[in-house]
Parts: C-alpha cells; structure tokens; sequence
C-alpha cells in the first residue's frame, strides 16, 4: 500500500496502459499464433483445391485435346473409305493406324447397333462386356460426343467416344488413353503438389495406386491408405500424419472406381508456422518493452489521423471523387493515403473500362447493340428525325465454318473499317449481331438514302484482302425512316429483323421497309398462341373427302382433311396454321390430336357400318421422329378394318429432305402394316433412285397436273408418264383433283387405280359420310359406265 501510495496517477494510468497492452499483445500473439496454424491448413486446402481445378482444367484441356485429333480421324476419308468398305481387316488395319496416330492405348469401332466392327490390339478383355460401352453410346447419341474415365486390370484409362458419319454410314469410334506418369508430372508442376492416380482393385485388394509414388515413402503411402480406409467416401480433404491429401473421384459412382489424389507434406507447410511463431514471440516481447513509452503517444498522434483516412475511405466507397486529407504524420499513414488514392484512381479506370466493354463490340471496336439502342432512345427523346440502314453479311457463317473464327473476325473488322471510311463524318455505326451492322445516319430523302446504301453495298461487296488472300462477300441491305416507320427501340428492332427477312425473300439490292408486315407477324404471333388452345380444347374439326376405285367406281377409303375456323380470324388455311405448327415446334402435338380424332371418327362410321379405310397426311416433321410409329399404333388400337386400309401420305419434298431419316420412319411405320403414299408427286425434286428404295405402295399425282387434264395435252403426257413409271416400280397411283368426267375416263384408261376429287366428292363432316356413300353408289354404274376416251 505504501508504495502503491508513491505511485502518481500518471504512474498509475501508465502501468494500467502497459497492463492493457501487455494483456492485449499476448492474447493477440497466442491468437495469431492459432490463425497462422489454421492459415497455414487453410492454404493447404486451398492450394489442394486449387490443385483440384488445376487438375480438373488439365484433364479437359487433355479430353478436348484428344477429341479434336479424333475427329480429324473420323473426318479422314481414308478411314472412312475403309470403314465403309466392310472389310474387317481393312477397318482393323485403318483403326490400328489412326489409332497410333492419336496416341490412343486402344481403340474399338462399335456399329450402330453395338457390334464391334474393328478393333486394335491391346484391347482390355473387360472392355466388351462392360455395361459401360452401352452408357457411353447412350450419351455420345445425345450430346455427340462421351468422356468417362474406367480402370481395367491395373491401369486406369479415359474412354472417348465419338461418331464416324458418312452417307450411308454411321459407327461409333471409342479409343482409350492411360492415365500415366506424364498426366501426374504436369498436375503436379502446375499446381505445386504431388499427384498420384489409385483405383479399387476389388474387396481383397483394396485401393491400388497405379502410377509411380516418386519421392513419396512407402511406410508414409501405407499409412496414407490406411487414413484413406477409415474415411468415408464422401470426405474429399484428408488430413493424416504426414500430409494433407484432395481426394477426386474420377468416375463418379461407376466402378471400378478411379481417383486422383494431391498431396501435400504436412512437415514442409508447417515449417513456416514454427519459423513464424519464434517471429511473433520476439515481436510480441519487442513491443512490450515500447509500450509504455510509446502508448500515450501512438494514441494521442494516430487517432485523427485515421479517423480522417476513415472518413476518406467512406467517400471512395460511397462513389464519391473526395479530396486526399492532409496528414502531417509520413509512413504507413502517408503509404495508406497513397494506397486509397491510388485504389480511387484504379477504380475509376476499372469503371471507365467496365463501361467501354458493356458498351463496344470486342472484335470490330464498334458500339454494340445496347449503345446503339442508347443512341437512338436519344434520338426520340429529343425528336430528331434520321435515317437507319442494317447490314447483314450472309456468308460469315459459312466463312466462320470453312476457314475458321480467327479468319472471321479478321473479315468483320475489315467490313467494319470499309463501313466507317465509307459513311458520312457525323454517322454512327454500330456491330449489333454477329453478322449485323447498324448506321444511323442524318435525315435523307428516300432516293439519297437508297444511293447510299447501294454505295455501301458495293464497297463491302468488293473483293477483300485478307492475309493476302481476296476474299468476296455478300450482304443484305435494309432502310428505315424514323419516326415515320418506328416510334421507339422495340419497333426498330422488330421491323428491322421483318425486313431483313424480307430482303432475303425478295432478294433486292435494298430494301425498304414496308407498312403491314407488323400485322402479318402480329397475326402469326397469335395463330400461334391460339393454335395451341385449339389443340387442347378439340377446337379443330375434321373433313373427309372420298377416294374411289377407278375400276370399280367403289367408294373405298376417305383422305381425313383438318380445318380450323377461328373465332376471331374465321377460316384459317391448313397450308397457313399446319406451317405455323411446324415452325413453333407445336407439329408434334398437331399430328397426335389428328391420329386420335380420325381414329375416334373412323370408329363411329365403322359402327355406323360404313366399312372404309382413311388416309391422313403427314408433316416433314413427322418424319424425324421414331416415336411416330408407336404414336399411330396406340391411336390405332381398336381399329375395326386390316391396317393396310389405313394410309399415311408424306409429301414428295419430305421424302428428299432427308431420305436416310425417313427410309428408317417409314420402315417402322410399314411393319405396322399400313400403307404409305407419296403425296403431290411431281412437284419436288424426286431422286428416283431413292423413290425406288422407299417403302411406299402408292404415289398421289398432284393436283396441279388433273386439274384440266381434259384441255391440257402437256398434263397429259405428264400424268400417262407418272402412271407408267409408278407402275414400273410397282406402285398403285392416286390422282387428286378430278374435276369432269373426261378426266376420270383418261385416267381410268391409262390404268390408275384411285382418284378424287370435286367431280365425285367435296370434304364432308364425318356426319355426312353416310349420306355421301349413298350419292356415290347411285352414281357407280354411271362411272362404271363412262365411255372410253382417247389421249
């Protein structure tokens, strides 16, 4: 007490101070000391994480390394030659080749339908009966392509798969890689760890590592497997005696399972912590001793200072452009106010480039769409007229495709420079799509702006030099006049893409647009919309029309015609809505609400006992799908009649379009039974050669050549051709579009066994059908009877 008692209030406040500072340095080095050995795992895990994507990164960049030289393989036409020859020595020969070629450890080319067609040596005797190759057809049939990493025996591989395409051809080509010492070497550089590869080599064996452990002890890999044996599988980071270990399951829940593991020493990290732990200790005793002299000081000198440097950050933060505060006090305070301003400066250097890139085309320089839009909301805002025109390039697509994107860009910067030296000082100019450009320019008349345009046309039609190599263009040129044909960005930018799309029709140097196309596009905006509801609300009817036997004038089968009335529009053409159905994708549902009310009609006139069959037309559509055959047979299943009396007629063009994919669709469809036609023959472009492989029984004459068959001589020779060559290849032929007796008697003369049309019957409800097999048979032995006539 006494000396307490000698001790000041100075001296008192000091030793509290120093009391506080000593407390508050110890907790802060004991705590440090515990961050730094938490850090120090911490940057284990992250470095391990780090090494994971390093890994991730290289094992993708390796994947699409190997399915570019594989699909150079697949491109090769030797290869292909030699897959398509069938000769299996020849195909074996040609893989082993291509095989060596890309490095592979083994290669198979499997058929569509699985069969091994070739194969190299080396080939894992496991390979042919993993349920894997299934997955991995699977897969590569819907994305094109299939990756999997798989261990056989005691190596792990990467599979890949990939089509071999060609007329009339198509396998799967699978090669395998080892996943070997050279994989390891560049993860670990990359990502500063050690990388070892390990697979499940069964119950009794455990985990096998199958790559070189190089600097790692083999008591120290026991002791790691023994820590990786008491995990769980979903525990990813391990932490054993001796190092921190990433675990990667290569192939997910497939076995034999496949893993990579990155591997840090733990003595080696945690070196740094116990070198850095004596460091704090020093400090922490060093700045004991200072305390008292400096604590009064650093409190009194420091606080406004930062208090001011405080308020400095604040304004940065808040978006402001603040005043540097003026600190008397240099070093880290001075350092720091340097750093804020510096970091201000940055800041809006950063902003400044964020913006130019949100505003400007990374290839050309140019604005982009989202400024070009921005300068034309200015424009209407202040109501200043001017005058746009767009560019389309039709061939950098094809460009893109042939040479490459690099030589692409080089054509789009070379456009985008004839464009700026060719518009006027004052015009903007902007690249808005990949092939797009749009120039504002000051107000014209319609001819100047039409000669401007020509003008610009022509210069980027004009051969272009490109890596000293000329290279021609083509280009779509539209004009718009605002406001007189747009009042806001929204019109432009519809009316702008309705007149591209009218350029590419009529094909014009330039292109105006045109008032009333926005109510077209309204129009099939809500044909679309409105079809749907019609189709789930069984708003479509259908109509029959009646198809005789020409021998026999016998009413046999009836073609099931869809219609819709609308209830704003009235009556909407098939051609229209079946068209508009195909271009929103809404085709597929069209043609199974028509499979399902024809069958539901076809059973009521069957129990009415009008015993006749039905033809239905098809969409080109329809032909790629290969679930269509299963769609007409469920629709189907209680029908009363043979399957032959039904008849689904495809169009000449639907046929040409993709011959193979529809070869497959009709075979599937025939096995049901039914009988397919070729419906509008004569106007496509028929490849007789193919016409002849196709599952067809009949060929539909368009009604275009029976029309006015009795007046034409040139329908004449063109339908008595038709008929001749349908017979020669062993087919029954319909003519659509019978409109006098004349025609009839020619055609029934000239041996066609069907016809239809206005002279013997109009489309009718399905109500009306009996009625109308009355009127046809009173008139039969009319029709029977009718005289022969001559061509």
């Amino acid at each position: 007490m006494a000396v307490t008692s000698r001790i000041g209030f100075r001296g008192r406040l000091v030793t509290v101070m120093v009391t506080m500072v000593a407390i508050v340095s110890l907790s802060i080095g004991a705590l440090l000391m515990l961050y730094l050995f938490e850090d120090e795992k911490a940057r284990a895990l992250e470095q391990l994480s780090l090494g994971e994507q390093v890994a991730e990164e290289v094992l993708e960049r390796r994947t699409s390394l190997i399915l570019s030289r594989l699909d150079v393989v697949v491109r090769d036409f030797g290869f292909r030659s030699a897959v398509a020859s069938g000769d299996r020595a020849t195909t074996d020969s040609a893989l082993t080749n291509q095989a060596q070629r890309v490095n592979a450890d083994f290669a198979v080319l499997l058929g569509s339908d699985g069969r091994i067609l070739a194969d190299t040596d080396g080939l894992p005797e496991a390979f042919t009966n993993s349920p894997l190759v299934t997955e991995m057809l699977s897969k590569a049939r819907q994305t094109g392509f299939a990756s999997q990493m798989s261990v056989f025996g005691a190596d792990g591989f990467e599979l890949l798969t990939i089509p071999v395409e060609a007329p009339g051809l198509r396998a799967w080509l699978i090669a395998g890689f080892s996943v070997n010492g050279d994989l390891t070497d560049i993860i670990g550089q990359l990502s500063g760890t050690e990388v070892l590869f390990r697979a499940f080599s069964g119950e009794d064996h455990g985990y096998q590592i199958l790559t070189d452990p190089g600097s790692i002890n083999l008591s120290r890999l026991d002791e790691l497997n023994n820590a990786m044996a008491r995990t769980s599988d979903e525990n990813q980071f391990l932490e054993s005696t001796h190092y921190f270990t990433r675990i990667k399951n290569l192939t997910g829940n497939e076995m034999p399972a496949l893993q990579l593991l990155l591997l840090i020493n733990r003595d080696a990290r945690l070196s740094n912590y116990y070198e850095r732990a004596w460091e704090i200790l020093l400090l922490v005793s060093a700045v004991l001793a200072l305390a008292a002299l400096i604590a009064l000081i650093i409190a009194r000198n420091m606080g406004r200072p930062v208090l001011q440097l405080a308020d400095y950050a604040k304004a940065i933060g808040d978006g402001d452009t603040p005043t540097p505060p003026h600190i008397r006090a240099g070093g880290e305070l001075a350092e720091l106010r340097r750093a804020l301003g510096d970091m201000l400066s940055k800041l809006r250097d950063r902003e400044e480039q964020i913006h130019y890139a949100a505003s400007h085309d990374e290839i050309t320089g140019l604005p982009n769409r989202n400024a070009f839009l921005s300068r034309l909301r200015e424009q209407f805002n202040s109501n200043r007229p001017c005058s746009l025109m767009g560019l389309r390039l039709n061939d950098i697509s094809d460009v893109n495709d042939t040479l490459g994107l690099e030589f692409g860009d080089k054509v789009l910067r070379s456009v985008s420079t004839r464009l700026e030296e060719a518009l006027p000082g004052s015009s903007s100019l902007a690249r808005t799509g990949g092939a797009e450009f749009l120039m504002m320019v000051a107000p014209q008349s319609q001819s100047e702006l039409d000669k401007l345009a020509m003008k610009l046309s022509k210069i980027v039609e004009s051969p272009l030099f490109i890596d000293n190599t000329p290279f021609s263009l083509r280009c779509t040129m539209v004009t718009l006049q605002l406001p007189q044909d747009a009042i806001d960005t929204d019109q432009v930018r519809r009316r702008l893409n309705l007149t591209f799309e009218q350029a590419q029709k009529s094909r014009l140097p330039v292109t105006h647009y045109q008032p009333g196309h926005d109510e077209n596009h309204l129009r099939e905006l809500q044909l679309i919309s409105d079809l749907h509801h019609a189709i789930a609300s069984n708003g479509l009817h259908m109509n029959y029309q009646p198809k005789l036997d020409m021998a026999s004038a016998s009413f046999y089968q009836a073609e099931a015609l869809v219609r819709w009335i609308h209830p704003d529009l009235g009556f909407i053409s098939p051609e229209e809505f079946i068209f508009l159905a195909e271009q929103s994708g809404q085709i597929t549902d069209l043609t199974r609400h028509i499979l399902r009310r024809v069958a539901n009609d076809a059973g009521k006139w069957h129990a009415a006992g009008l015993n006749i069959g039905v033809a239905i037309n098809l969409s080109a559509l329809d032909l790629t799908r290969p679930e269509l055959a299963r769609e007409v047979a469920e629709a189907f299943t209680q029908w009363q009649l043979p399957m032959s009396s039904i008849t689904l007629e495809v169009t000449e063009s639907a046929l040409m379009e993709d011959p193979e994919t529809a070869f497959e669709t009709l075979r599937r469809l025939r096995q049901l039974g039914v009988t397919l036609s070729v419906d509008d023959f004569g106007t496509g472009y028929s490849s007789l050669s193919q016409l002849r492989k196709l599952p067809v029984q009949e060929l539909k004459i368009d009604k275009s050549f029976v029309l006015r068959l009795n007046t034409e001589p040139q329908d004449q020779l063109i339908v008595r051709s038709t008929i001749d060559m349908a017979h020669g290849l062993g087919l029954r032929v319909v003519a659509e579009g019978i409109e006098n007796v004349e025609s009839w008697a020619l055609l029934r003369d000239w041996g066609c066994e069907s016809g239809q049309g206005f002279f013997l019957s109009r489309p009718v409800g399905v109500g009306d059908l009996q009625d109308t097999e009355k009127s046809l048979a009173n008139r039969q032995q009319e029709l029977r009877d009718t005289g022969e006539t001559t061509s």
